[in-house]
C-alpha cells in the first residue's frame, strides 16, 4: 500500500503558473521590455520543463537585463500575484484518502513559509504532518536531501512514499530518495519525464490507483 504522499506545491498542489508568468512578463516590463517582445508561453514552458531560475538566466540573457534585477523584481510581483491562486480540483480528495487509508501527507516546496499560509487558507493546512520550504535551506530538488531528511523525522516507509509532482525533477527527486514518483502534468508539457511509476493529467486519477495497491 502507498498512503504516505510527498506534494510538491507549485503547479501540483495549487495552480499557481499563470501567476508565475504573469509576475515574470510584470517584471520584464519593469525593465524596459515591451510587451510585444514577451512570450508568455515559452516562459511558461521553460517554468515547467526546467524551473524559475533557468527562466530568468535564459530570458535575462536574451533580453540583455540584469539577472539579478530580474529576479529581485521577480520575486515581488510573484509574492502579491501568487496569493490568488486556487488549489486544483481533486487535492482535498487525495489528501483525504492518504488520511483514510491511515496515511500522512507531506509538504516539499521551493516556496518559502507563504505555501503553508495559502494551504491554511483553504482548510489543507491541517492535511500536513510534516514540511519543508525554502526556509530550511535544504538543497534543490533533485537533490534528495529534504524528502530523506522528512523520511527519516517521520519514520516513514519508503516503500509506503511517493513523491508527487509537475516536473521532471519532482519525479527524479522522488526516485533518488528511493521512493516511487507521480507526475502530475495537466497540459502535456513535460517530455522527457523521468518515467515516474505513475503519469496523470488530473489529481484525482490518483484515488483509483492508491485504492488498488
Amino acid at each position: 500500500m502507498i498512503n504516505q504522499l510527498f506534494w510538491d506545491f507549485d503547479g501540483t498542489l495549487f495552480d499557481t503558473y499563470p501567476k508565475m508568468v504573469s509576475a515574470f512578463v510584470q517584471a520584464l516590463g519593469d525593465l524596459g521590455i515591451d510587451d510585444v517582445e514577451i512570450d508568455q508561453d515559452q516562459i511558461y514552458v521553460t517554468m515547467r520543463q526546467h524551473d524559475v531560475g533557468t527562466a530568468i538566466r535564459k530570458f535575462s540573457a536574451f533580453y540583455g537585463i540584469d539577472e539579478k534585477q530580474l529576479r529581485k523584481l521577480n520575486r515581488t510581483h510573484q509574492t502579491k500575484l501568487v496569493e490568488d491562486a486556487l488549489p486544483f480540483p481533486g487535492v482535498k480528495e487525495v489528501l483525504e484518502l492518504a488520511k483514510s487509508m491511515k496515511g500522512r501527507n507531506f509538504l516539499l516546496t521551493h516556496r518559502d513559509d507563504q505555501a503553508k499560509s495559502m494551504l491554511r487558507k483553504f482548510d489543507l493546512l491541517d492535511d500536513f504532518s510534516g514540511f519543508v520550504t525554502s526556509d530550511q535551506n535544504f538543497p534543490r530538488k533533485p537533490q534528495p536531501d529534504s524528502i530523506n531528511w522528512l523520511i527519516e523525522t517521520n519514520q516513514v516507509d519508503r516503500k509506503k512514499a511517493i513523491m508527487i509532482g509537475d516536473r521532471k525533477l519532482d519525479v527524479a527527486a522522488g526516485h533518488n530518495a528511493n521512493i516511487a514518483s507521480c507526475l502530475f502534468d495537466p497540459d502535456g508539457t513535460i517530455v522527457d519525464s523521468g518515467n515516474p511509476e505513475i503519469r496523470v493529467t488530473e489529481i484525482n486519477e490518483l484515488v483509483p490507483w492508491l485504492t488498488n495497491k
